[in-house]
């Protein structure tokens, strides 16, 4: 468990730099798909890590809870956002 902690962990962190370095060429490229489809990445890395600490009892549930449920809306909002880009770029 302690493995897939650090291979979560690590993803996170390197979606983190894959999104500021999208956004920073964001005027310059077409990047968006690639965008959120980083946010959706590392959003479920993050969701991902914060379950393992509970598994591992680093955390109690009840003080995870709370981004468990903020990491699951920003995952469905941003899978919504990458289906609506991908529908336009399709047409």
């Amino acid at each position: 468990m302690t493995i897939l902690l650090l291979v979560s962990r690590s993803v996170f962190l390197i979606s983190v730099g894959l999104y500021l370095y999208y956004f920073s060429r964001r005027k310059k490229n077409d990047v968006v798909i690639q965008t959120w489809l980083t946010i959706v990445v590392g959003m479920f890395a993050g969701l991902v890590s914060a379950l393992v600490d509970v598994n591992l009892g680093n955390y109690t549930w009840d003080s995870v809870r709370i981004s468990f449920i903020l990491y699951s809306m920003i995952i469905i909002y941003s899978l919504w956002k990458l289906f609506q880009e991908l529908k336009k770029r399709r047409h």
